[in-house]
């Protein structure tokens, strides 16, 4: 291992291995943390927080970052030494008002920021994951290459198909699954590989594929690390092989839970049933007898709409517990806000690691690619208000 990258990992990885107890553990299932003791001075300013100041944390990485760089500024410092510098865009990029339709406006945004920082290159491009190749269809026009968009989904590729023939687009779509062997026209060594937030074992996958099939280029934005069927991450580099980090599927979710796209409706439904899951945690533990966490699977939205009593009712058949009569659940469900309002306090900590466990996943990505004779960068391809998953790893194999 050499380079910046390299030496970015090395700093990362320590940092965050020495101070596990500060994220690991989590406050809504957690009512002891460890750095409660160890951290005494942030637990107390955290709690201080008002309503207004803990909304302006949530809501603003910056603003979290300064109030913590004020109390631990070391930690702060190695946790964000590595900050990936703004692509630069290639070129003004050739659209149409065709290309537009039907995409949400910030998705439409990260199409063309994406493709906008994609060197030209006299190669056959292979879309991973495309949909309905709203990507596909800008690339082809502004590459003048031919483009594969390999999509599982067979509406998609009908749909994608259509529009890619309407606009007379050199685009080939493979219905196909990119978990399996790939299509033999998406394995020449003279291609360009490209992902647009791809999902967790899809973005390995196509890494893998990439150095497997000795691609010339590869451009990807990961995405929901989390989305994985291993209980644990799968390192891809040595470097992160060596790393006593071991990520379990909480910790990776942790990595991508700065979420500054939501709307409003759905974060405050979103704390609702937090909220709610907090009343009845109360509630299970008194009828159980034990003063431990109780996981209770996901709910519908529909649930939300029916009252607090309904959700515990809902919750108590899930995890098989009788309900008695004469529940007062205004009372559980006071005590579920008392523990609300110190968690969401509480949890500011864990978020001041989100970005530097996101940035440790990606260049385990980068390193994987340096280790197979790649020329590697890693950059921010769009802002983070259009989206948060906004890290770009751009690698060209060495000629050798």
């Amino acid at each position: 291992m050499h380079g910046g990258l390299g030496s970015a990992f090395q700093l990362l990885d320590k940092t965050l291995g020495d101070n596990q107890d500060l994220w690991l553990s989590q406050p809504f299932t957690c009512s002891d943390l460890p750095w409660s003791r160890t951290h005494g001075h942030l637990k107390d300013a955290l709690i201080a927080l008002n309503d207004k100041e803990l909304v302006q944390l949530h809501n603003c990485p910056q603003q979290r970052l300064r109030w913590f760089q004020q109390r631990e500024p070391e930690l702060c410092a190695a946790l964000y030494a590595f900050e990936p510098e703004s692509t630069e865009p290639v070129r003004p990029l050739e659209v149409s008002s065709f290309d537009s339709l039907h995409i949400p406006g910030r998705k439409w945004q990260q199409v063309l920021a994406f493709a906008g920082a994609l060197p030209h290159r006299e190669l056959p491009h292979v879309d991973w994951c495309a949909g309905k190749g709203h990507l596909s269809r800008i690339v082809q026009r502004n590459q003048r290459q031919p483009v594969h968009c390999m999509e599982w989904d067979a509406s998609l590729v009908a749909v994608g198909e259509a529009l890619a023939k309407q606009q007379g687009r050199d685009i080939h779509y493979h219905h196909h699954n990119v978990l399996q062997p790939l299509p033999a026209a998406c394995t020449d060594a003279a291609q360009v590989h490209i992902g647009l937030h791809a999902c967790g074992e899809l973005h390995q996958q196509l890494l893998q594929q990439v150095v497997s099939c000795g691609a010339a280029a590869v451009a990807l934005s990961p995405c929901c690390y989390h989305k994985t069927s291993a209980d644990q991450y799968l390192p891809l580099s040595g470097a992160a092989r060596k790393s006593r980090l071991r990520l379990n599927r909480p910790a990776l979710h942790l990595a991508v839970q700065e979420a500054v796209t939501a709307r409003r409706g759905e974060r405050l439904l979103r704390e609702q049933e937090r909220l709610w899951r907090l009343g009845f945690d109360a509630l299970q533990r008194e009828l159980r007898g034990s003063d431990e966490y109780l996981s209770v699977p996901s709910c519908k939205r529909e649930l939300l709409r029916q009252g607090f009593p309904a959700f515990c009712q809902w919750a108590a058949r899930a995890k098989q517990i009788t309900l008695p009569e004469g529940i007062a659940y205004d009372h559980y469900l006071q005590l579920g806000g008392v523990r609300h309002r110190d968690i969401v306090r509480l949890e500011l900590l864990r978020q001041l690691f989100t970005r530097p466990l996101e940035l440790w996943l990606v260049l385990d990505c980068a390193l994987y690619l340096e280790e197979h004779g790649y020329r590697v960068t890693v950059t921010q391809f769009c802002e983070r208000g259009v989206s948060p998953r906004n890290l770009l790893i751009q690698g060209d194999r060495d000629q050798q």
